[in-house]
């Protein structure tokens, strides 16, 4: 038998018996004798005497056992043990139900699926439950949450959680929701403490389950003041790996496009568990609407996998839905797989040359803006101008949304934070190089020791040989992985790859041992350098034969930046005498540009959006996947004004329009704003836990398998029954408190006889 206690910070109060004790001496306190008649004949006897020092000494003792006895009361002391079973029917309990909602419990092999049989086991559960037994829900997913503020002792509005669950989707983060769970069960009021997971038993959510997760488990089960049990229920007990086939998340060639731009939607399809082959329909809509004449057939063996491609042009601007789906089998959550895609007007561009020249075919830009914006196009996909580098400013980005600096040799400090602030607010950013670049400025200031713009700082001019036998420097093919620019991959005939290269700067991913961050902008410019933005690994998109990055790019607050380590005209390449050079530059001005609205994130991502200066965030709503009316919040500046949406944890589709009774600004979007909510999809591969698994999770008492709740609150009355006894300490108290009145009353009142003395 073990006893503790829920308050110990409260036997501090045993300090308190010194007050008795105090007491007791200064009422022995010698005091002046004044000889008055013949009080002296009055003295009490001996045997008076020792009874008066006697009941003074048991009033202390009382007085003592008062204060003791009521704090320890206060410190509610409890024990545990088979003693404590048959003392009370059952203690009142603490209860955290952990619920599984990935969407793995969505199964439909049998007639209830694993999260319907969790939900109902938890009905049952809080049936069974006391009206002092408090319980606590939560929901673990992609977004682990609590259901409420808390413990709770409302059964209505415990069954009412329940029944509002969101259907089952992400993945499962069931070590998160056990820890969130021990935080609650910590804050409860009652001896009898217990956690309970609710799971359809797949083995993926154990898999990392390393000894990080029990050494933080055992951290919060020390903080507690009273250990809390684990309790692990399986709703799915199978020992056989289910077949299952399932879609990957959509992999599109690019996020931002313009009308009757070619959009390319690349998925794979994956059989897991199967033990046959299959053929396979996999369909694709468009804003809800089916294709017919994009259906693709595929055969797909055990354990096996297939690449399917989609192209289509969209004819109006806005924001479309796409979705791939297959044929449903009995998981359906991962047959199907959804992307929204921007369609918008010419893209606006703004290209800085850095090599100006009277005669424009010599300049620079010449050919990037005949390849963007030819002049006999009545409706360019791109909108480019051009301004010398001497004369750009921050008022000559105006609406660009991407900004390219070709062979610019340096920026001045205002230039630079202008730039900076362009890419932090979404802008993309194409930078490439030339010979009249100042490579020190570049070094020191653009790339900044890994804290500029720059994703890599160029360190030495490299030239090809010039021989006849020399093997020419192009693009290795297998290089251009991205999905925007894996359509220049060998056999696509579009001649990429045979751009021979001449010139190019080798480029480096770290910082040299002497680099300095960037000098300080004038006053009232945006600052150069500070660390907020988000600065993910550099990515390169494509080598040359010889091994050298070419195009490498990275993520800069939330904009993209890319580096392209030769010219952009013909100088050091025959990249602009090659036909697919429009297609590439097309492919990468809309690469950069879908920065300034992300459209597909992960679950709990932010959903960022612009809206007119005229607008006010208040006018907007976002409707989330499940219909309902969500608000949303304003960010940004006055000059970029922005709303702010986090309540994104649930996948799916999520729309931003106009509040019904909300006037709409003169700009204002004319349709709804879509975006995707995307989640992991490794739980397709529905693996259940094996016996050896298992066993790990409840060794040395980790978790106990349980099958129903009658078993559970047999086990708390019986081996995990703890008893609190504070309530028979007050009954205690109240007969010393009775005690003590009666020896007081008795000392107060009782007077003394008289007793000679002996001879």
């Amino acid at each position: 038998m073990q006893s503790f206690f829920l308050n110990p910070w409260m036997l501090l109060g045993l300090a308190g018996v010194a007050l008795p004790v105090l007491v007791h001496l200064l009422s022995r306190k010698k005091y002046d004798v004044v000889q008055w008649g013949a009080m002296q004949f009055l003295q009490p006897g001996r045997n008076a005497r020792r009874r008066i020092r006697i009941e003074e000494l048991l009033l202390m003792l009382l007085r003592i056992g008062l204060i003791v006895v009521l704090v320890i009361a206060l410190a509610r002391p409890w024990f545990s043990g088979s003693l404590a079973g048959r003392l009370t029917s059952r203690p009142d309990s603490d209860i955290v139900l952990v619920i599984d909602s990935s969407y793995s419990t969505d199964h439909r092999g049998m007639a209830r699926t694993p999260h319907q049989t969790g939900l109902a086991w938890c009905r049952e559960l809080l049936n069974e439950l006391g009206p002092g037994d408090s319980v606590g829900i939560v929901d673990a997913r992609s977004q682990v949450r609590t259901i409420g503020s808390g413990l709770s002792v409302d059964r209505r509005f415990l069954h009412q959680s329940l029944e509002s669950l969101p259907a089952p989707s992400g993945t499962s983060r069931l070590r998160e929701g056990v820890l969130r769970g021990l935080q609650m069960a910590a804050l409860g009021t009652h001896a009898s403490r217990h956690l309970v997971v609710v799971t359809d038993g797949q083995a993926l959510p154990w898999q990392s389950a390393d000894e990080r997760f029990w050494l933080q488990l055992e951290e919060l089960q020390r903080q507690s003041a009273v250990p809390v049990d684990l309790w692990l229920v399986n709703t799915q007990k199978q020992k056989a790996r289910p077949a299952n086939d399932s879609l990957d998340r959509l992999q599109l060639s690019r996020e931002l496009t313009v009308a009757d731009f070619p959009v390319r939607i690349r998925t794979r399809l994956k059989n897991t568990g199967g033990r046959a082959s299959s053929t396979r329909k996999v369909f694709l809509e468009v804003d809800s609407q089916r294709l017919a004449e994009s259906v693709q057939t595929v055969r797909l063996e055990p354990e096996g996998q297939a690449t399917v491609e989609f192209e289509h042009r969209f004819a109006t601007t806005g924001s479309h839905v796409v979705r791939v789906s297959v044929e449903e089998d009995q998981l359906p959550v991962d047959d199907r797989a959804s992307a929204v895609i921007s369609v918008t007007e010419a893209l606006p561009v703004l290209l800085v040359d850095g090599s100006p020249s009277p005669q424009a075919v010599r300049s620079e830009t010449f050919f990037v803006r005949s390849a963007l914006s030819a002049a006999g196009n009545r409706t360019p996909w791109v909108a480019a101008r051009t301004v010398n580098w001497t004369e750009f400013r921050r008022e000559s980005l105006g609406h660009a949304q991407v900004l390219l600096l070709a062979n610019v040799p340096r920026l001045s400090d205002s230039q630079l934070a202008a730039v900076r602030e362009f890419v932090e607010a979404g802008g993309g950013l194409a930078v490439t190089l030339g010979d009249q670049i100042d490579l020190d400025w570049y070094s020191r200031q653009f790339f900044a020791g890994g804290a500029g713009l720059l994703p890599a700082r160029p360190e030495s001019h490299q030239q090809a040989s010039l021989a006849r036998d020399a093997v020419p420097v192009t693009i290795q093919s297998d290089s251009l992985l991205l999905p925007w620019i894996s359509r220049f991959q060998a056999g696509s005939d579009v001649g990429f790859l045979e751009a021979r290269f001449t010139g190019w700067f080798r480029l480096s991913f770290d910082a040299p041992a002497d680099a300095a961050l960037p000098s300080a902008p004038p006053a009232g410019s945006s600052p150069a350098v500070d660390t907020g933005p988000a600065r993910l690994p550099t990515v390169v998109a494509a080598r040359l034969t010889g091994g050298d990055p070419l195009l490498v790019s990275r993520r800069f607050g939330r904009g993209e930046v890319a580096l392209l380590a030769s010219t952009i005209d013909a100088d050091w390449n025959t990249l602009p005498a090659r036909p697919d050079y429009v297609a590439f530059l097309h492919e990468l001005v809309f690469q950069l540009a879908s920065g300034r609205v992300a459209r597909n994130v992960d679950a709990g991502t932010p959903l960022m959006f612009p809206i007119p200066a005229a607008d006010q965030a208040d006018a907007f709503v976002m409707n989330a996947p499940d219909g309902s009316e969500l608000p949303v919040t304003a960010a940004g500046d006055a000059r970029r004004p922005l709303i702010r949406f986090d309540h994104t944890s649930e996948p799916g589709i999520y729309r931003l329009k106009y509040r019904a009774d909300a006037a709409r600004g003169p700009a204002g979007p004319g349709r709804d704003e879509a975006f995707c909510v995307e989640f992991d999809r490794s739980e397709s591969d529905l693996v259940p836990l094996t016996d050896e698994r298992f066993a790990e999770l409840t060794q040395n008492g980790r978790f106990r398998a349980i099958d129903n709740p009658q078993d559970l609150l047999q086990a708390l009355k019986t081996d995990s029954a703890r008893f609190e006894f504070w309530h028979l300490l007050l009954l205690v108290f109240l007969g010393i408190l009775i005690g003590e009145v009666v020896m007081t009353r008795r000392l107060v009142q009782g007077g003394h006889a008289y007793e000679p003395e002996e001879a």
